[in-house]
Formats: C-alpha cells, sequence, structure tokens
C-alpha cells in the first residue's frame, strides 16, 4: 500500500476545540480529501495538515478556510511546541474516506 504524502498549512483565528472541529470539517468536506489532522494553537498559528497533498489546491483550502473565517498564514513544513496539543486519528468509514477520533 502506498503512503499518501500530506501537505500542511498555517491557520490563525481558532480559539478553542469547537473552531478545530469547524475547520477540519470544512477542509474534509473538499473532494479528494481523506485524512485531516490540526494542532491547535489558541489564538496563534495553529498547523492543519491534509492528505493526500494534491488533491486541492492551496487556492481551495484558503478559500474553504476563508469562508469558515479562518486564516491560512502560510505552509508550514514542521510543527512548532505547540501549548496545546490535540491528537487526532482516523477511522474508515463506509465510503472510503476516513472519520476523526480522539487519540
Amino acid at each position: 500500500m502506498a503512503t499518501m504524502t500530506q501537505a500542511t498549512y498555517g491557520v490563525r483565528g481558532l480559539s478553542c476545540w469547537r473552531c478545530m472541529i469547524s475547520a477540519v470539517d470544512a477542509v474534509r468536506a473538499l473532494p479528494g480529501v481523506h485524512t485531516v489532522g490540526m494542532d491547535l494553537e489558541p489564538h496563534g498559528e495553529s498547523l492543519l495538515t491534509l492528505a493526500p497533498a494534491g488533491a486541492v489546491t492551496s487556492a481551495q483550502v484558503r478559500a474553504t478556510l476563508d469562508r469558515s473565517g479562518f486564516e491560512v498564514t502560510r505552509h508550514r513544513r514542521r510543527p512548532r511546541p505547540s501549548r496545546l496539543r490535540h491528537a487526532l486519528t482516523t477511522a474508515p468509514v463506509d465510503d472510503g474516506r476516513e472519520i476523526l477520533t480522539e487519540a
């Protein structure tokens, strides 16, 4: 089984886990996106990771998060230590996509 490549984005405007879930759900709704994870940095730059990397363009991610009230700041390659980290894993569902569950 081939490993999926990931794309990462810095995201601002999140203050709590509800914001995180809203952002993750919005990106997961994009066609072709199978997994989404986020390290929450309240009132700072959170790290959003999605796979596969080529499923959507940066412009699509930016527009989707813009509509949800969040700002994509830049691509990030490595997460920096955050004050609050949410560990997210995925579980398969019948349609072949995955849902987020807390680890």
